[in-house]
């Protein structure tokens, strides 16, 4: 069953995990970076000038400049400095809503509930098919389905979202905290490496 966005009223407060550059990724080096809408004036960043560690090297994908994990209030909008977002302010609403529930989705969500769900450890694959790939979002469930739980042990699930998203440039894109792998034709062994490679690596990796 594709999933589905419930707003709920919960509060969840993050956890404070330090940042601070404590490892390199071949070489790799991100700024710090935010913007009207997500300052970084008086804030830490997590992991620039090196980005999140992978579970393999060299990694899969490309590191991006990092914007602020700051929380923001409903309605309030985002301007992310990367599309799509691989970081940056969001809501804070509690497991469900924001971040979200694991799982796939057939309609859009706001990044700014999404994004949350980066920051602890998720792997989120986006589709932008306007013509339609049903086939390529079936064999995208099926993938996911058959994930084991997050191997950080801290919940039952796998830390997976399939969302569409449909500003890219390409049909297809996995994204985690500070990373990026444009897929501009499907392949799922190409989610499944940027998965191993990624999951469970982003900030908060043992929150929900």
């Amino acid at each position: 069953m594709v999933a589905t966005l419930a707003l709920t009223t919960g509060i969840a407060a993050c956890g404070q995990t330090q940042a601070g550059p404590g490892h390199s990724v071949s070489g790799a080096a991100i700024q710090f970076v935010g913007n009207d809408t997500c300052p970084t004036k008086g804030q830490q960043p997590y992991d620039a000038p090196s980005p999140p560690k992978v579970n393999s090297v060299p990694p899969v994908g490309q590191a991006i400049d990092e914007m602020p994990h700051s929380h923001v209030e409903l309605p309030a909008h985002v301007t992310y400095n990367h599309d799509p977002p691989t970081s940056g302010c969001h809501y804070n609403l509690g497991y469900g809503s924001a971040p979200i529930q694991t799982g796939a989705y057939d309609k859009v969500v706001a990044p700014e509930y999404w994004v949350h769900n980066l920051e602890h450890g998720y792997i989120v694959v986006l589709y932008n098919c306007p013509s339609g790939c049903a086939t390529q979002f079936q064999q995208l469930r099926t993938w996911y389905r058959s994930l084991p739980a997050d191997p950080s042990g801290a919940v039952t699930y796998s830390k997976v979202l399939i969302l569409p998203w449909p500003t890219m440039t390409v049909p297809f894109a996995a994204v985690s905290w500070d990373w990026y792998d444009p897929i501009p034709i499907f392949s799922i062994d190409e989610v499944q490496r940027f998965y191993a490679n990624h999951v469970g690596q982003g900030a908060e990796p043992n929150a929900p």
